[in-house]
């Protein structure tokens, strides 16, 4: 015959929990951030250009030089206006100040109205 006993036995998991979610949290974050980082590389220019077909792994193998001369190049482009019409103003702000500016626009409002 057969009895099934039953002896209470209480264990606490929850340590046990709290370091299978840590490890499970580190691992995903791991994981995003590998995938993340790839997918900027593969958009990234390479350091050796058209000599590497392959993406770039690391930050050493990223054209930094080359990304930013075409994002500021993209930007210029972008507020090119701008760009000149603050240049202008500064200009014409920093001219009004010295006197041999003064004596060069007075020359210059003369040719003008002569």
């Amino acid at each position: 015959m057969i009895h099934d006993v039953t002896i209470p036995f209480r264990f606490d998991t929850s340590p046990i929990e709290r370091q299978i979610e840590s490890y499970g949290a580190e691992l995903v974050g791991k994981a995003i951030a590998d995938t993340v980082r790839q997918g900027i590389y593969s958009v990234m220019p390479k350091v050796n250009g058209w000599y590497n077909d392959r993406t770039p792994t690391k930050d050493s193998e990223v054209n930094w030089r080359a990304y930013v001369d075409e994002r500021m190049k993209a930007w210029l482009d972008e507020n090119r206006q701008e760009v000149i019409d603050e240049a202008a103003l500064l200009l014409a702000m920093r001219a009004g100040r010295t006197k041999a500016w003064r004596e060069v626009l007075e020359e210059l409002r003369e040719a003008d109205n002569g």
